[in-house]
């Protein structure tokens, strides 16, 4: 399946200057959240247990995650400078979005991106290459969810990338799950109405992702 092909591949982009790489560490270094005492379960309901470092999966995070850490360095040193006007549209409408709170909040940023963002077959990337790009499949818009629920104020600790397996479609599809007053929502590119993991009866969950690394779902009938 898609997801969890051994010949999963990565896009390589030019390497970033050795002084904003430098600094882009320096930034992100306070990003990763400590161990939270209210970090919620994984969404749907399933125990999860951490994948063996060797799985495609696996190292295929462990690789975007790496390049999403110099990318959102990056990115706030833009802010600081305003010296990228290419990412002004984003940045406004990041500010937009600001301005709603709670479910309000994520069901803008849900809707923004889906229309940002055009489907079409695509390649594991990073958030600012699926907005630039404007184009791409669930992973684009997923990890561009990911990363603007974190830029938007959101703990780490409450948002995951979700590897589910559509039912209805017969197919694997990635979905971001947010979690929000004591629920887990999902932000669907197929969607732009906000549901419930509890809801989404049609998806069976097979893998999750976040800043610790991906896990896989006990009831999950293959993750490789």
């Amino acid at each position: 399946m898609l997801f969890f092909s051994a010949a999963a591949s990565y896009r390589r982009r030019a390497n970033l200057p050795i002084a904003i790489v430098a600094a882009a560490f320096a930034i992100v270094a306070g990003f990763v959240p400590a161990a939270a005492e209210d970090r919620p379960s994984d969404p749907f309901g399933d125990f999860t247990t951490e994948l063996d470092k060797d799985a495609p999966l696996a190292k295929t995070w462990d690789v975007l995650r790496d390049k999403m850490l110099i990318e959102k360095g990056y990115f706030h040193k833009c802010l600081e400078s305003k010296a990228c006007p290419s990412m002004s549209t984003l940045m406004q409408t990041l500010d937009e979005i600001r301005q709603y709170h709670g479910k309000a909040l994520l069901g803008h940023l849900n809707l923004s991106v889906n229309q940002m963002v055009k489907p079409a077959p695509g390649d594991w990337t990073t958030p600012l290459e699926a907005i630039t790009m404007k184009n791409g499949d669930c992973k684009a818009y997923s990890i561009a969810k990911y990363a603007g629920v974190q830029e938007l104020g959101l703990p780490a600790d409450h948002v995951r990338l979700v590897i589910v397996h559509n039912r209805r479609r017969s197919e694997d599809h990635m979905v971001v799950a947010v979690y929000q007053d004591g629920e887990w929502f999902i932000l669907d590119n197929l969607t732009d109405v906000l549901a419930r993991d509890s809801e989404r009866t049609d998806y069976q969950p097979l893998a999750v992702l976040d800043y610790k690394g991906a896990r896989r779902y006990l009831s999950a009938f293959r993750v490789e």
